[in-house]
């Protein structure tokens, strides 16, 4: 089928397919914007948690750190900005040592969701594509063939030239949704397992920033 053909079928397609293939195509266009736009950002939170890790093994000491990646980005320094902030200021402060660290272990876990929060935004909307997407097309399948049906008896003819149209309506239909689901449904699995990765090494780092915030405070 030519492409001006296919246009043409489209353009002069049942509502409730154009209605259907619209759809399809939100998502579909929703979806690649998100995954270019996950892609750089995780890719960019993994280098820059294996980069401040590893200056985070090799400083002498926290402040030393912290005076050299000022202004830096990434999941692993800003949970490292907010729990030095907050040690700072409870550095000083009178009370139980045992609620401090209660209270530091309580903020170090708080930004750590805060960042993780950060990689898993958008990341639902394709998983609501991959598993919804090829139900919708199979809805303008279904949708079609029952057209095609109606046309056969509203003709009098099964001819292809009658029921021709609508059976291509409901296959592209059947297309598009899976065009819009797979690279949905791969880019998801890809992010999920990338962001499980920054994830462990964000709860290895909140642990041994915590023993050396409290070591540091103790010496």
């Amino acid at each position: 089928m030519s492409e001006r053909g296919l246009l043409g079928l489209l353009w002069d397609s049942d509502p409730v397919v154009k209605l259907v293939l619209l759809t399809l195509i939100f998502f579909s266009v929703t979806s690649w914007a998100i995954i270019l736009f996950k892609l750089k950002q995780v890719r960019q939170a993994l280098s820059d948690a294996q980069s401040f890790w590893g200056a985070f093994a090799q400083s002498k000491s926290l402040d030393s750190l912290s005076t050299s990646y000022h202004n830096r980005s990434g999941p692993l320094y800003e949970v490292f900005v907010s729990g030095m902030d907050y040690a700072g200021k409870i550095k000083g402060q009178m009370g139980n040592s045992t609620i401090k660290r209660e209270l530091l272990s309580q903020k170090l876990d708080q930004a750590k969701e805060e960042e993780l929060f950060k990689l898993e935004q958008y990341t639902a909307f394709l998983a609501t594509t991959a598993s919804t997407a090829p139900f919708i097309g199979l809805l303008g399948t279904v949708w079609g063939i029952l057209t095609a049906f109606w046309s056969i008896g509203k003709a009098g003819s099964s001819s292809l030239a009658t029921v021709g149209p609508y059976i291509s309506e409901a296959l592209i239909a059947t297309a598009v949704g899976l065009f819009a689901a797979i690279p949905a449904v791969m880019a998801y699995n890809f992010f999920a397992s990338k962001i499980k990765t920054i994830a462990k090494m964000v709860d290895l780092f909140v642990s041994e920033l915590k023993i050396r915030l409290e070591g540091e405070a103790g010496s």
